[in-house]
């Protein structure tokens, strides 16, 4: 020990207990760097026990190590990043020792361990790099269409199709007229198309119907400077120069005011657009989609809408079926709006019990996915200010909570098989779910018992409640 002959036996014992305590590894060596002290913090540290490395060179063990450089420079050294081993980093700081005459007696050197630090940090570097390639993937997927598709979910085997139809005519020329009911996600279908198809301009997106009339006409196709009073000094770029090489979305088309009809269809004919005040006529290429949530030839038949313009706008018409006609999908809608809602605002994901999985499929969902996803995050919110895990049936729009569902129903819906393409077998499961929950229940969740009451062994009873994701408290 370092100053061996100033010790006392009490003395040397009370200087290495304080040492063993110290949260920084300690170590001393003699002049020739010979380890004479390791305290507790080291052996751990390291690995290295101190009987078996006091009285050995150092650099046995740690051939990297900083105090032989302070042996050899007599020369101290201050938070040094070293690496004394492999898979092993520590700032040091180490000093030489003197005795009372000034001669070089040893060396001791603190080390801090920072192995998990610079391990953690490798792990952030990479998951940096990984994530700014996952930007890359996705700024890929967005500009081919993918981003948007993925938005997209059903498990119906006719809306997977039309999602698959719709994929495959994204890259032609043709326009589109999407016919669906409002929040069915025309809007959304409209950008995956786009997107989808590769075009380089722009998706421009204009609702017909929330246009003062009077404003429409500059709108749509621009206007020169001093046009009109009240027009910019610049002029004005309309919504077809904007999407130039994209693609215009006219959504509500059925609600274009009549006296504007015979002007795009001029465009579509001609493929050239003039701006208000102005003879110029501009070359342009844009494609077309429209939509409309109501029926375009009845109002042909009451001359709201011109025949020729119809036929421009639906070479390719895509049909998206209401919620009601898809309720197959709720449960999956409903679950992944609950998602997002909850991490976007923080908020502990919350569960939607059968009772209101029950309402939403009597519902008859006049909104659609729309209305859907608003209940979601109304309810969600409620919860959450209430202190609930779960979404109750009280935190629902009234309209819903007045829904009674009869006991037929609660397990299970005659009208959503038939309108879905789930299939008898998940709807079996399904019904067998909820008799392991209700039996379950009625046992207080005493599963044994629950099992002899449902005729089943118990080892079959814990498979099912795994197969079903059925927990209990």
């Amino acid at each position: 020990m370092v100053g061996e002959k100033s010790f006392n036996k009490h003395d040397r014992g009370l200087f290495e207990y304080i040492l063993d305590n110290i949260p920084d590894s300690i170590t001393v060596v003699d002049k020739d760097g010979t380890v004479i002290f390791f305290n507790s913090t080291a052996e751990q540290y390291f690995a290295v026990e101190r009987k078996d490395i006091i009285d050995k060179d150092i650099r046995t063990f740690f051939p990297n190590a900083i105090l032989p450089r302070v042996l050899e420079r007599k020369t101290s050294f201050y938070n040094i990043y070293n690496s004394p081993r492999e898979n092993s980093y520590v700032i040091s700081s180490a000093v030489p020792l003197y005795d009372k005459l000034g001669n070089l007696i040893g060396g001791l050197a603190r080390d801090r361990d920072i192995t998990e630090i610079v391990k953690l940090s490798d792990l952030l570097n990479k998951t940096q790099t990984n994530l700014l390639q996952l930007e890359k993937e996705y700024s890929k997927m967005a500009s081919s269409g993918e981003a948007y598709f993925s938005k997209i979910i059903s498990n119906s085997t006719n809306f997977i199709q039309i999602i698959n139809l719709c994929r495959n005519i994204a890259k032609s020329p043709l326009n589109i007229l999407l016919k669906g009911e409002s929040g069915t996600g025309k809007e959304l279908f409209a950008k995956a198309i786009h997107y989808e198809s590769g075009r380089k301009g722009k998706f421009i997106p204009i609702n017909c119907s929330a246009i003062p009339r009077e404003l429409f006409e500059s709108e749509i196709f621009g206007y020169e400077a001093g046009a009109f009073t009240g027009a910019k000094n610049e002029g004005k770029m309309g919504k077809f120069e904007e999407a130039e090489g994209g693609t215009l979305f006219l959504d509500e088309i059925a609600d274009m005011p009549l006296e504007l009809q015979p002007k795009l269809l001029r465009i579509l004919e001609d493929g050239v657009v003039t701006r208000i005040g102005s003879n110029k006529q501009k070359k342009i290429d844009v494609r077309i989609i429209s939509a409309t949530n109501k029926d375009i030839r009845e109002l042909i038949a009451q001359d709201k809408f011109r025949m020729d313009l119809y036929y421009r706008l639906d070479v390719f018409q895509i049909n998206i079926p209401p919620l009601r006609d898809r309720k197959g999908d709720i449960a999956l809608l409903a679950n992944k709006f609950l998602q997002e809602f909850c991490m976007e605002q923080g908020i502990s994901i919350v569960e939607i019990p059968d009772e209101v999985f029950d309402i939403f499929n009597q519902y008859s969902w006049g909104g659609n996915v729309r209305e859907l996803r608003n209940v979601i995050q109304r309810s969600v919110v409620i919860a959450s200010q209430s202190g609930k895990d779960k979404i109750e049936k009280e935190f629902l729009p009234y309209e819903l909570q007045r829904i009674k569902v009869d006991e037929i129903n609660k397990i299970i819906n005659i009208d959503e098989i038939v309108n879905s393409d789930t299939g008898l077998e998940e709807y079996l499961e399904k019904i067998e779910k909820r008799i392991i929950q209700k039996t379950l229940e009625e046992s207080k969740n005493n599963k044994a018992l629950a099992a002899k009451s449902l005729k089943i062994p118990r080892a079959t009873l814990y498979y099912k409640m795994d197969k079903y994701g059925i927990s209990i408290d």
